[in-house]
């Protein structure tokens, strides 16, 4: 008991630690969770020294060798640092999983219900559906002042609007009853409110479809990031096989909002650009190879994206200044290149193809190797995979005039 109690009042110390820990880790998730167009409410909380007490005692009496030092007590609390995502869909929850998995480094997975579990009462719904992750933040996407967070493991638990409400009422009054053990008719009653809220994730998961439904329409408007994200996964699980494309959406409302300056507003508009994209397994996600094709040789395009992720540029204007010259010589070999590709069918205009220009005897092996290193530092640039060289980019800059130069000399000699 004097082990419990210290460790209570050494909690207690490091009460903020947690809370703090949580609420990074949330703010992380919902930023994600919005950029990639899915709806959700995200909450966090550190564990309520009270709750974490009464607890910690039950946990003690239930093993079979007491706590013997502080140390073990903390292992054994995976969750004073919480994260709650309470979905808008339920059937958003694959989604977010590989969201999560992309965001955190995940020491653990749950899924809820667990069929080994048996039942108290003799229940006739599946109770709890949710999945639950112990993760730790990624030091990769904090500041150095952070960095004490790390080591703060986070429970983070998903599951759909209706069910995070039962589920808090059932744990209330089940696992933390103030005047005894409930009634098989109370238990009888929470059972029947399961039923109801199964009910209602069915008529959540049948009006995200109708939803989907709508938004096949050529003619219907995105209004926002989410009904892009929606008409996206719907189009790409169409047309392409699981294994053959891995759906990381990334920043959906970053492409939202370059469709939207671009006047790209309808189905429509975009369906072309994605029978365009070449949807490939590589360090870009969908909504980057999306962009890629949207902005290939368009000077002007170019400059809108950036300006719209300008918000985010921290680099120094010596980097600037690099970055600058790379892309002033890169854009017009690209253009350069589109066109050659497109020679064949002229009313085509897509993205350049290395394999396309070597076949067509445009590109020799050596032309062809380095436009295959600049395209990847483009790449690299255009959605900040890694962090520049200066002297390098500045490099590669001359390089491209180089290899323009001596393109466009074999292209208008022909």
């Amino acid at each position: 008991m004097d082990l419990v109690n210290q460790f209570i009042e050494n909690y207690r110390k490091k009460y903020t630690f947690y809370e703090n820990a949580g609420r990074l880790a949330a703010k992380q998730l919902e930023t994600a969770l919005q950029s990639a167009g899915i709806r959700a409410i995200v909450t966090s909380r550190a564990k309520n020294p009270g709750r974490l007490k009464y607890k910690t005692f039950h946990r003690n009496a239930e093993r079979e060798t007491p706590y013997k030092n502080m140390r073990e007590i903390y292992d054994d609390m995976f969750d004073l640092a919480g994260v709650r995502v309470s979905l808008y869909f339920p059937g958003d929850r694959d989604k977010a999983d590989a969201l999560i998995s992309d965001l955190f480094t995940v020491m653990e997975k749950k899924q809820f219900p667990e069929q080994s579990k048996t039942p108290t009462y003799n229940k006739r719904f599946s109770g709890y559906w949710a999945n639950h992750y112990r993760v730790h933040i990624s030091e990769e996407n904090i500041s150095p002042s952070q960095k004490k967070y790390v080591q703060a493991r986070i429970e983070i638990q998903v599951a759909s609007v209706l069910m995070h409400a039962w589920s808090e009422v059932e744990h209330d009054l089940i696992y933390k009853p103030l005047q005894g053990a409930l009634s098989d008719e109370e238990l009888s009653i929470l059972d029947e409110l399961n039923g109801l809220v199964l009910t209602g994730e069915i008529a959540l998961e049948r009006l995200q479809s109708a939803g989907n439904e709508r938004i096949k329409n050529k003619e219907t408007t995105f209004t926002s990031q989410y009904d892009l994200a929606s008409y996206l996964y719907n189009y790409l699980s169409n047309h392409f096989k699981e294994e053959d494309i891995e759906l990381r959406m990334g920043n959906i409302e970053l492409l939202f909002k370059l469709l939207s300056r671009l006047k790209f507003f309808k189905v429509k508009d975009i369906e072309p650009i994605l029978k365009s994209v070449k949807f490939e397994k590589d360090r870009r996600n969908i909504s980057q190879q999306i962009i890629d094709q949207i902005i290939t040789g368009n000077e002007k395009r170019y400059h809108v994206y950036q300006e719209l992720r300008s918000s985010d540029d921290v680099s120094d204007p010596e980097t600037r200044q690099a970055v600058n010259y790379f892309f002033g010589q890169w854009v017009p070999l690209e253009n350069l290149l589109n066109r050659a590709t497109g020679r064949n069918t002229p009313k085509s205009y897509s993205a350049f193809n290395i394999n396309t220009l070597k076949r067509m005897d445009i590109l020799d092996k050596d032309l062809s190797n380095k436009i295959g290193a600049l395209r990847r530092t483009r790449n690299v640039l255009i959605h900040d995979i890694e962090k520049p060289d200066v002297e390098e980019l500045m490099r590669q800059g001359d390089e491209i005039h180089e290899v323009y130069e001596k393109l466009n000399h074999k292209l208008n000699g022909e």
